[in-house]
């Protein structure tokens, strides 16, 4: 994956995207954030927050950065802050990779449908610790290569598909964590047969250390 053509893919399937995978992963969403058990005056940045369906789930006492790299993502996720007055959410637009925050601005960081869509996946876990401070919680929701290993094998064939269509299938958590040592602290599944899972973790800058 390439930013320059995942920005153009996202633009195109902004036109779309509420009624086609946004309503697969709303829910998936809203659990995954509940776990960040954010705390008033707390502060969360939000990675590809995209079309905003993750604004409804934010506590109005947490102030809320979204980021995208999407000009047509975030353009409909506006229109969802300026309708539903989420005055506590600020978008703007951005690349994932190198964010223009200092270090340790933020208390909670989520990652939704992110680290397999972005070219450089460990690097966006190191940005993430940085502008986290130590300690804090990094929730990531995405699709991670199946550890069976014929689904594994059909996931790797459709990857070339799914790139495609912005992201990539054959991303495996483990070789996530061992370019990163990110500190798991549990994840799941929201169904016993889902192609998504929810990985809670822990900000011990560990990514930075290895860089």
């Amino acid at each position: 994956m390439q930013e320059a053509s995942t920005k153009k893919i996202y633009d195109v399937q902004s036109l779309i995207y509420d009624y086609t995978f946004g309503r697969l992963v709303t829910k998936r969403i809203g659990r995954a954030i509940s776990h960040m058990k954010i705390q008033p005056g707390e502060t969360v940045l939000d990675i590809g927050v995209g079309t905003g369906n993750s604004m409804p789930f934010y506590p109005p006492h947490a102030k809320v950065i979204g980021v995208d790299l999407s000009s047509g993502m975030l353009r409909e996720a506006r229109k969802k802050a300026e309708d539903c007055r989420y005055d506590h959410v600020t978008l703007f637009q951005g690349n994932a990779l190198e964010m223009p925050f200092e270090d340790s601005s933020f208390d909670h960081i989520f990652i939704s449908h992110v680290i397999s869509v972005v070219s450089q996946p460990e690097m966006l876990v190191r940005e993430a610790q940085r502008v986290a401070r130590h300690g804090a919680r990094i929730v990531i929701l995405n699709h991670f290569l199946s550890t069976n290993r014929f689904m594994a094998m059909l996931e790797k064939w459709a990857n070339p598909i799914c790139q495609k269509i912005g992201w990539r299938s054959d991303l495996a958590l483990a070789d996530l964590v061992a370019k990163t040592q990110i500190e798991i602290d549990y994840r799941y599944k929201l169904r016993s047969i889902d192609i998504w899972e929810t990985v809670v973790t822990t900000n011990t800058k560990s990514a930075l250390a290895m860089a």
